[in-house]
């Protein structure tokens, strides 16, 4: 791209932020070595017009920069000036022009350019973002049935005591779309609603929750079967917090995301909350922050469930009627747990419907 380099240098507060700390600590020595390096000319300049190296050592002679013989001399006044040090080896004459503007107009940027840099040492250490390395993902998302629907499950946690306030959660899933006119888009956005109990996209963060994204006809997974979700991996979901850090009113946001290896179907995570009767109070292990158990979950999609369970628009299609499921082993930290899917034979989609409403009934999913 055509002058990005002028961009981020338009921007140089930003971009000095978003460095790495190796190459801000390297600018920051940088930029401190060249303002010594630029005064210590001038102040050699001054000495060497006025004479000061020629006569220096004659008794009757009065320096600018009283016993200053080469450049390390000047450099190393010109920091003494700078930093108010001040070791008395060498100093200036009042009376001579040019001194008391030169002394003036160093201490000066000094003081402003310190005071930039200690700015912007506070700003890199304070980072918002920050914030995030203390909020907790779930390493695995699940999918499981709960209320009668098919829901996409996410725990998150918050190690701090001190909790956000205002916090949001929301979801994006990147998948390609052709449209009908024929226009691909290779990482196409779609919006995914997470929810926490029935605070909607509100999250109380005070202990672990389970994030639940509802499989209704609003998602992008309502078309697509167990074996389209586990082993297509051509898609992957972004989940984003954001809320307000309560100490310093700054936003943060923390983002994970999940491929079709990090989802496990027909499981939901282990509870881990419960209340410390000898203590009075609740606790959360977070030693079991990422366990889950297996649970009886239709292997089918959501749009197959709702039209047994709900009465869908439309019947099932003949090619969903001879999709059998492959399911690919998931695991916790308990080994390998599965949950026999029902057998699909190769009949009629009437035959399929009778079959997986049996199972319904008799709760063999």
């Amino acid at each position: 791209m055509g002058r990005k380099g002028r961009r981020f240098l338009g921007d140089i507060y930003q971009t000095m932020i978003d460095m790495k700390w190796r190459y801000v600590i390297l600018i920051y020595a940088i930029v401190f070595l060249i303002v010594y390096l630029l005064f210590a000319v001038l102040w050699y300049l001054m000495a060497y017009t006025h004479g000061d190296f020629k006569h220096y050592g004659e008794p009757d002679w009065v320096p600018c920069l009283n016993l200053m013989r080469n450049f390390a001399d000047a450099l190393l006044f010109s920091i003494e000036t700078q930093t108010t040090i001040g070791f008395g080896t060498i100093w200036p004459d009042a009376n001579c022009m040019g001194t008391l503007p030169l002394v003036y107009l160093q201490v000066t940027v000094g003081f402003l350019l310190e005071t930039i840099m200690l700015g912007f040492m506070l700003v890199k250490f304070a980072r918002p973002k920050n914030r995030r390395k203390t909020l907790v993902y779930s390493s695995v998302a699940t999918i499981a049935k709960e209320d009668g629907e098919l829901v996409l499950q996410v725990r998150l946690g918050d190690l701090r005591t001190s909790h956000l306030v205002d916090t949001k959660v929301y979801g994006i899933f990147i998948k390609d779309k052709v449209s009908e006119e024929g226009v691909h888009f290779p990482l196409y956005q779609h919006h995914m609603e997470f929810t926490a109990h029935a605070m909607e996209d509100r999250v109380f963060l005070i202990w672990p929750l389970v994030l639940n994204h509802r499989i209704t006809e609003d998602s992008p997974l309502y078309n697509m079967k167990p074996e389209d979700i586990l082993h297509s991996n051509n898609f992957e979901i972004v989940i984003i917090l954001e809320g307000t850090i309560e100490s310093t009113g700054e936003i943060c946001q923390a983002r994970t995301s999940y491929t079709s290896k990090d989802i496990l179907w027909g499981y939901r995570f282990e509870n881990i909350v419960e209340f410390d009767h000898e203590h009075g109070r609740w606790r959360a292990n977070f030693k079991l922050f990422d366990d889950v158990t297996p649970c009886q979950t239709p292997k089918c999609s959501a749009k197959q469930l709702d039209y047994l369970t709900k009465g869908g628009r439309a019947p099932l299609d003949r090619k969903d009627s001879y999709s059998k499921p492959i399911l690919r082993k998931s695991y916790s930290h308990g080994g390998s747990l599965h949950t026999p899917a029902p057998e699909v034979t190769d009949e009629e989609p009437s035959g399929l419907v009778a079959t997986l409403k049996k199972s319904l009934a008799e709760d063999r999913f």
